[in-house]
């Protein structure tokens, strides 16, 4: 493995913007596939004027994982050090990414910086690109979320994110979503940094840690009840990360709610809930810290998903509710 990189704010690798005709790798770094979803996405990328490569080893299995380490790991590579491959899309997250970390030819993106998108697992390579590259990764939909239940918004999001050269500049909310909660006022601006909870917390005392100092964090998660959610939050304010941060933004937290006692076998139906809610287990770790803090914005798990790169100065109005991308993502061919 080469030597981290750990850049400054600023000094972050951009890959070119992707135009009609670009060679994309799809590959599958964490969990197992699913095939039609799969297929779909691919259809998507098609239609977007790209032409699509799937990794060899994608369709392979081993229990909860996509195939063995080695071979998750040398399509990834195979990708990041092929010069005609301008995109890196990763099928889906699930588990596996940490365990090839390890395996990472981090050098490639470095000499070749290339877009490369995913969410949920993948935060685990969106963090150690960003420490031992030095590259601008984008948090955003899985090929096979592409294929399945895409809005417009979504494939709007990603396409501007990886073709543009310009900012984004403030990131849309769609129409009939409810409008951002303001846990704690506030403008900051700082580089963006973060995407899964559970990942950015399990990597904590690895060479791969988020670095927090200075930056506007990106959490969110899925299916994670109250008291772990509470647990991995406790879990970055004991390390330091969230007192660090310049602000903090929350997409959306997916079947996080403790469930209802007349859902829970076993509970009266009519003894109060055992659990604290979501937006206490927030608000007791967040809205103390001084620091802008949003929830409740279009990223992650949910039906609509923004696409946003990380690594690049972003700003968090807790005043106006509103993230504001201040940097173009890409750079000119």
């Amino acid at each position: 493995m080469a030597s981290p990189v750990n850049p400054s704010p600023g000094e972050m690798l951009k890959p070119v913007a992707l135009r009609s005709g670009d060679l994309v790798a799809v590959v599958a770094p964490a969990g197992p596939v699913r095939e039609r979803a799969l297929t779909g996405g691919i259809r998507v990328l098609e239609n977007q004027g790209l032409r699509v490569r799937v990794g060899r080893h994608v369709g392979e299995r081993r229990g909860y994982l996509a195939g063995p380490d080695e071979a998750r790991a040398e399509d990834l590579n195979e990708a990041l050090t092929d010069p005609d491959v301008r995109a890196v899309f990763c099928a889906r997250g699930g588990y596996g990414c940490g365990r090839v970390l390890g395996l990472v030819d981090f050098a490639a993106p470095r000499a070749d910086p290339k877009v490369f998108v995913g969410y949920s697992d993948v935060t685990a390579l969106h963090l150690a690109f960003a420490r031992e590259a030095g590259l601008v990764t984008f948090h955003g939909p899985g090929v096979e979320s592409l294929g399945e239940k895409l809005t417009r918004f979504t494939l709007d999001c990603l396409m501007k994110a990886v073709t543009l050269t310009e900012p984004l500049d403030v990131l849309p909310v769609p129409d009939d979503y409810p409008v951002p909660r303001v846990v704690s006022a506030g403008r900051a601006s700082g580089p963006l940094a973060g995407g899964n909870l559970s990942l950015v917390a399990s990597l904590l005392g690895t060479p791969y840690a988020l670095e927090a100092r200075g930056r506007v964090l990106l959490l969110e998660d899925v299916g994670e009840q109250p008291y772990r959610v509470d647990r991995m939050l406790t879990q970055l304010a004991l390390s330091g990360k969230l007192s660090q941060a310049a602000g903090i933004v929350l997409g959306e937290m997916v079947d996080c709610e403790a469930p209802k006692p007349e859902d829970a076998p076993g509970l009266d139906p009519g003894e109060p809930p055992a659990s604290l809610s979501l937006d206490d287990v927030v608000a007791d770790h967040l809205s103390g810290l001084g620091i802008p803090v949003l929830s409740g914005l279009p990223c992650g798990h949910g039906r609509d998903k923004w696409t946003v790169p990380l690594g690049l100065a972003t700003t968090v109005d807790g005043y106006r509710a509103r993230v504001i991308l201040e940097e173009a993502a890409c750079g000119e061919r």
